[in-house]
């Protein structure tokens, strides 16, 4: 929300990291809340009962495999804030989160089905990436939170699509 709010509302750079920084929630903070919503919730009602649970781990794994790669393929927006103040992992690191998050992937779904959701959440965060560094230059906490729900949405909407 914070994300769409400050790409949505901000004129410049330093407005659109205010934006972000403020915890009230404007208009296009609340409408990204709920097309989100809603799209997860008809993936979910439309993914068959007996591979929901799967989709939820592979969606949820994979979402949040992707944010040591984006952590250090962007410079930090700001010096302060959570993602300056988390640090950036080295790249062994980040491999080994990516393997984790497909190994969880590959071993919930079916081959085909986790390899497409692997490249939803890889496309997911390169667009998040691109977004953040044309809208302000880098990262911040906000923008790998936005990239974690962005990637979860796009697979489970995948595996709906996919599997249901």
């Amino acid at each position: 929300a914070d994300v769409a709010d400050g790409f949505g509302g901000g004129r410049d750079v330093a407005a659109k990291l205010e934006i972000m920084r403020d915890s009230r929630l404007g208009t296009y903070g609340a409408l990204a809340l709920l097309v989100s919503f809603a799209a997860k919730l008809a993936a979910l009602a439309a993914i068959p009962n007996g591979v929901v649970v799967q989709s939820l781990i592979a969606a949820h794994a994979l979402g949040r495999g992707v944010l040591p790669w984006l952590s250090i393929s962007l410079s930090n927006a700001r010096s302060d804030g959570l993602a300056a103040n988390a640090g950036r992992p080295d790249g062994t690191i980040a491999a080994i989160a990516v393997v984790i998050a497909l190994v969880i992937a590959f071993l919930v779904l079916p081959f085909a089905s986790a390899l497409l959701a692997a490249i939803a959440a890889g496309a997911a965060a390169l667009i998040m990436a691109l977004l953040a560094k044309r809208h302000i230059g880098g990262l911040t906490g906000d923008v790998l939170g936005g990239a974690e729900q962005v990637a979860e949405t796009a697979i489970m909407l995948l595996l709906a699509a996919r599997l249901g």
